[in-house]
């Protein structure tokens, strides 16, 4: 379908034309470029040679002349002020900015520029007419027809007006000031000779006049403040509550002997706190299994509440501790022989390595090499560091526990150190070359012991490796929190022997104290202060007062004690004792002294306690058996 054609009125005549036919005259001659045409339905006349559909050539010649910078617009057409937009867009204009001038553009393409930025301080006439526009009062689409045809803005074109944002006088006909570059009004429409919201200060004003607000703010804060300082000072008894103050301050008893780390000074004693999480077995512990284990079974850990880890030779298996059912094999941990529990993450000890396991994923985040075969692994320094012993590189290995990495490698002669004991400060501790021997065989020779008191802290060569000897194979170690006391349980003498810290940094033996016969383990609870000592063939638990260093307590069984483990409350002690076929664990109420036995299917070897203390993993090596106590 052909599109309409566009028609117009034809000033002095009475027929419409359409604009194929005024293009026609118009390259013929025969209508001149200046006659009058108005568009058919609307009211603006305007030059032949102004209307873009009849694409008029216009030299630069006959282009309406560029106004003056004081030139008001007071010959501006009411009717192209308030023709419509389309209107516009059909007309060909000449534009004035600054010193250029452009044209001829059509319509559209100045309201495009407009709206990207250009033309902001140009005014615009259509060609052959000279009613000089500012380009916003025409092209902005934010100006309705309504108000780009008031008369009060032709009024106002003459006009000075105060720019918002500067404060500086600008011609009312300026869309952007001249002075700050910003937006005289957002909106399209010239500012106004309304009063404004905030009106100008009077220049002849006082300081006063115009400050007179922060003035009286100030004024009040100062008046409130001075008022709270004279009440306070007028305040009955005032200085005497500070005596009294003072005086319970200094009647505060302090604590006669240093306290330990963790510990804090209570009405003049140290008193250890046990950490938030920190729990035990409740009064009724149930017991889960005994879960079969593979015959390559070697020792296991409690991950949480729902797993349990056990070293294979094939790797670390996840078990359920509910069921027993495998949950998964960490295959790049083979041949681990123990597990022990660092944080947040277990290391898998193997032949010459360790390979350090995330406990809550169950993955291999590390392997260290060491070398040499591993045998005990002692935390200290509050956790920061492992102390490794590697007996036949005759050697401790001192381990990062944040970075996981060897720090460094401290040599003890010829001697194959094993068990190591360290204290919380991580400047002192004590490594022996006592050992187990296995069931039914003798101890060393009394002559081979010894004791060696190093610094984890200082580098290997500034070392100065006292040896001390110690005549009853010491096969355990335990040192105070904070390194001021050291005790060795000599397994062949049945005694437990105290060591004295020199200011050389050697050690000093003591007076040793009588103990049940064949020590094994010493066991530190920071409750009260106490040591316990398990003793495999005297069969019993003795609980050792370190601030008195007298035994509180024999604790006997019915059978001999294999293993031993405190639970992080300091409240129970656990252990294993194995009878022949059967065997039972022991829960010892460390308070009380009450000991509840737990009777089992098959002997036990070994206890673990989860980090929390609610579950407890007990393991029977000769029947390759687990149970869950909880």
């Amino acid at each position: 379908m052909a599109e309409e054609p566009i028609r117009f009125h034809v000033d002095g005549q009475r027929a419409l034309r359409t604009d194929d036919d005024l293009r026609d005259a118009l390259r013929d001659g025969l209508v001149d470029a200046d006659v009058r045409l108005r568009l058919e339905g609307t009211a603006l006349w305007a030059p032949a040679r102004a209307w873009a559909t009849l694409a008029v050539r216009t030299s630069l010649s006959e282009l309406p002349k560029a106004p003056q910078a004081d030139e008001g617009p007071a010959s501006v057409s009411p009717d192209l002020l308030g023709a419509p937009r389309f209107l516009h867009d059909m007309l060909l204009w000449c534009l004035v900015e600054g010193d250029r001038t452009l044209g001829p553009l059509v319509g559209a393409e100045i309201r495009d520029g407009f709206e990207g930025g250009k033309f902001r301080r140009a005014r615009a006439t259509p060609v052959g007419v000279t009613d000089w526009i500012p380009v916003g009062r025409i092209f902005d689409r934010t100006l309705t027809d309504a108000n780009r045809a008031a008369p009060a803005i032709l009024v106002a074109e003459r006009r000075r007006v105060r720019c918002p944002t500067c404060r500086e006088e600008v011609p009312a006909t300026a869309l952007i000031c001249p002075e700050c570059e910003e937006s005289l009004d957002s909106a399209g429409v010239p500012p106004s000779s309304a009063r404004s919201s905030v009106p100008d200060e009077d220049p002849s004003a006082g300081f006063f006049a115009l400050h007179w607000r922060p003035t009286v703010t100030l004024g009040v804060i100062a008046t409130i403040l001075f008022a709270g300082i004279t009440l306070r000072y007028m305040a009955p008894g005032r200085f005497a509550e500070e005596r009294v103050a003072t005086h319970g301050r200094r009647a505060t008893a302090a604590c006669d002997d240093p306290c330990w780390p963790g510990e804090s000074c209570q009405l003049g004693a140290c008193t250890w706190t046990p950490p938030p999480a920190a729990r035990h077995l409740g009064d009724k512990p149930q017991v889960s299994g005994p879960f079969p284990l593979p015959p390559d079974a070697s020792d296991g850990v409690v991950l949480d509440e729902d797993r349990f880890a056990v070293g294979l030779l094939s790797g670390v298996q996840v078990r359920s501790t509910r069921t027993g059912q495998i949950l998964g094999l960490l295959s790049e941990a083979t041949q681990a022989r123990r597990l022990v529990r660092v944080g947040d993450v277990i290391y898998a000890v193997g032949p010459q390595q360790i390979r350090v396991i995330d406990a809550q994923s169950t993955k291999l985040l590390k392997t260290l090499e060491m070398g040499a075969i591993v045998g005990d692994i002692t935390l200290g320094a509050n956790g920061r560091r492992a102390l490794v012993s590697l007996p036949g590189a005759h050697a401790i290995a001192v381990l990062s526990t944040e970075l996981h990495a060897e720090i460094d490698r401290i040599r003890f002669g010829e001697d194959a150190v094993g068990p190591v004991g360290a204290d919380d400060t991580g400047t002192r501790a004590l490594t022996t070359n006592g050992v187990i021997p296995p069931a039914g065989l003798p101890d060393p020779p009394a002559t081979d012991g010894a004791v060696y008191a190093f610094d984890p802290s200082r580098l290997a060569s500034a070392q100065d490796r006292v040896r001390t000897s110690l005549g009853g194979n010491p096969v355990a170690v335990l040192m105070t929190p904070d390194g001021s006391a050291s005790y060795v349980a000599l397994r062949a003498r049945d005694v437990i022997l105290p060591l004295e810290w020199l200011p050389s940094g050697a050690v000093r033996q003591q007076e040793p104290i009588e103990a049940c016969d064949q020590p094994e383990q010493l066991e530190l609870v920071r409750k009260e202060r106490r040591m316990l000592v398990r003793c495999d063939a005297g069969r019993s638990l003795e609980v050792f007062d370190l601030r008195t260093s007298e035994i509180l307590r024999h604790v006997p069984f019915s059978s001999p004690a294999t293993d031993l483990a405190v639970t992080p409350d300091g409240r129970q002690a656990i252990v294993t004792l194995p009878d022949h076929d059967k065997g039972a664990v022991a829960i010892v109420d460390l308070d009380s002294f009450e000991v509840e036995m737990i009777p089992l299917s098959s002997p036990p070897s070994r206890v673990r306690i989860s980090p929390d203390g609610s579950s407890v993993l007990v393991l029977g090596d000769r029947t390759k058996s687990a149970w869950i106590v909880r």
